[in-house]
């Protein structure tokens, strides 16, 4: 007789208690791993990030994906370099390089950047809204326009330079006053002058800890006044350091040559005595001007003479 057929015993696999792979969390305190990004070299990040995940995926939540530099202008090609030599993540191109930008996330530009013939719209609209610069140390508009509010978006505390290239001074808006009491660190810089507000009386009532050690204004227009550019290089200046004032361009001839003059004879004295040196420049176009004035009159007199002459025959 057969053995009846025994049932069939089902083993259920029983879970493992110990998941094989645990979450790791990075042991370091986030002071003291804000301490490293802001003040490390970039490029030995991006070294780590190749190799360590825990960080990686710590700064790009917390922060964003950071380079040193960033240089975006019209007349530049698309290209992405490690400058290894000099410790340095760039990224150069051209105004389309956003599009290699990370998505949903802002990019971290920690040291300089730099806007090259770019538009107010296309700085606003693209840049901006795409880029984490509260660390950066030095800005750059070259042949770039942009609104007051993006000028004070862009000043935070940590710049040390700011140079400006053909930037307008906005009317009911001090630029040169402004960025003096916003940017404590700040120790080199280029502004326009704005002929309606800006003043050396009202820059030198102006309190801060560190001095400027290069500045230079354009489109500068004033009276002169010895005690009062006296006092502007005394409080904001500091030894050793250089003024330049370049004098603006569409003032006329004669009148701007005359006030020219006071700062030029003040300044060669000046430099004799003093380890801070000062610069008066012209505007290129303005000798341009004069030469053209000194032709226009050379031919008028020749003009003149030769009527004379030719009325004598």
């Amino acid at each position: 007789m057969d053995s009846p057929k025994s049932p069939s015993v089902k083993v259920q696999l029983q879970k493992s208690l110990i998941p094989t792979f645990t979450k790791q969390y990075y042991s370091l305190p986030s002071p003291i791993i804000k301490y490293m990004l802001e003040n490390a070299s970039a490029i030995n990040y991006f070294k780590l990030l190749q190799t360590c995940k825990i960080l990686q995926n710590f700064i790009q939540e917390k922060y964003g994906p950071q380079i040193d530099i960033l240089e975006v202008g019209n007349n530049r090609s698309y290209f992405f370099s490690l400058q290894s030599r000099n410790k340095e993540l760039k990224i150069r191109g051209s105004e389309k390089i956003y599009n290699e930008f990370p998505k949903n996330q802002k990019l971290w530009v920690r040291k300089r950047l730099l806007f090259d013939n770019l538009s107010e719209k296309a700085v606003t609209s693209t840049y901006l809204e795409k880029l984490n610069f509260s660390t950066v140390k030095e800005g750059y508009l070259l042949r770039t326009h942009i609104s007051v509010e993006d000028y004070k978006k862009i000043s935070v505390p940590s710049i040390e330079i700011v140079f400006s290239d053909g930037l307008a001074a906005a009317e009911g808006f001090d630029i040169i006053s402004y960025t003096l009491k916003h940017l404590p660190n700040l120790k080199s810089f280029k502004p326009p002058w704005n002929p309606n507000l800006t003043t050396f009386n009202e820059l030198t009532s102006i309190k801060r800890d560190k001095k400027l050690q290069k500045a230079e204004i354009y489109e500068f227009v004033a009276e002169f006044n010895e005690n009062n550019l006296r006092g502007f290089i005394a409080e904001q200046l500091a030894p050793g350091s250089t003024l330049c004032l370049r004098f603006t361009y569409g003032v006329p001839i004669f009148l701007n040559f005359s006030v020219k003059k006071k700062y030029q004879n003040f300044a060669d004295e000046f430099n004799k005595i003093s380890s801070t040196k000062i610069f008066i420049k012209s505007d290129p176009r303005e000798k341009l001007d004069f030469i053209m004035s000194i032709l226009c009159i050379t031919f008028i007199v020749f003009l003149f003479c030769f009527y004379i002459y030719f009325i004598n025959i």
